[in-house]
């Protein structure tokens, strides 16, 4: 039964624990949710199971339960900690720390992402230097770039980041001796997994943050709006926000001028009520 389900296809660990359950109870019936808490030792606690794929926090002492339960080996083990970590943790350093640990430990790595692309969305600073380069004029010497970017990055982090883009071809040098991008924009494409891509907002939000908080020239606009409406007009709204996010690609694509400013946009939607029945 262990095979059931390969754990390194996840990167969340109860939709593994989700999907483990769903597969394994179509070969043994009894393999049922409140059949689980029994075997983890929480007899009087039917819901147990039903309440950490909801969300609830896993102490160190259930995680070795479920390793046992799932018959998980040493490697199996390392990761089904590592992807737990992943969820709980308080920080983006413990975050990034257990991403790195799913990445050492995963038999086919690139099936999570490819390690230069994990470096490139772990730091907002090389989208924003790759964006930059398409405005600035930049040799070798990085020191124009730190003493304009916002907020301030080391030189040494700068320089980290330009031979990252460079490894990656997402720049190289004209003829003058200038880098500027090889491409016009950069998805995330092949390497969309879902916990790179948070990471990447997260900074994203905090940069949000910090806009708001420092006093400056520059063009911005920020604005907040709550409201309340029906599911279906919901739906209309988000459709919009896709169309305004396709409208705004196209323009940069079209905008046949030279740059001469480098802007991040973030679109927040989210619900403050949580679904009758949680």
């Amino acid at each position: 039964m262990k095979n059931i389900v390969d754990i390194f296809q996840f990167t969340h660990f109860r939709k593994y624990l989700e999907q483990y359950q769903e597969k394994r109870v179509l070969a043994d019936s009894s393999f049922t949710r409140t059949e689980i808490c029994n075997l983890l030792g929480l007899p009087k606690t039917r819901s147990y199971f039903a309440d950490v794929l909801r969300g609830k926090k896993v102490s160190s002492r259930m995680v070795d339960k479920f390793i046992e339960l799932l018959e998980l080996d040493k490697k199996e083990a390392a990761y089904f900690k590592a992807m737990v970590q992943l969820d709980q943790a308080k920080n983006e350093n413990v975050r990034a720390q257990a991403m790195e640990t799913l990445l050492k430990i995963h038999p086919q790595p690139q099936h999570l992402l490819n390690t230069d692309a994990y470096e490139y969305y772990a730091k907002w600073y090389h989208s924003a230097l790759f964006a930059i380069l398409d405005v600035m004029d930049v040799d070798q010497n990085l020191a124009p770039v730190q003493k304009r970017i916002f907020p301030k990055v080391s030189l040494g982090k700068l320089s980290d980041s330009l031979q990252l883009l460079m490894r990656l071809d997402l720049v190289s040098q004209n003829t003058e001796g200038f880098f500027k991008p090889t491409k016009d924009s950069i998805s995330s494409g092949p390497y969309n997994n879902d916990e790179l891509i948070r990471q990447y907002q997260l900074q994203a939000f905090e940069l949000s943050k910090e806009a708001l908080l420092t006093p400056s020239k520059n063009p911005h606009v920020m604005s907040t709006l709550v409201f309340s409406l029906s599911s279906e007009a919901y739906q209309k709204v988000e459709a919009e926000l896709q169309a305004f996010k396709a409208a705004t690609r196209r323009i940069v694509a079209e905008d046949a001028k030279k740059p001469d400013g480098v802007y991040h946009l973030n679109l927040h939607l989210f619900s403050n009520l949580e679904p009758e029945g949680k």
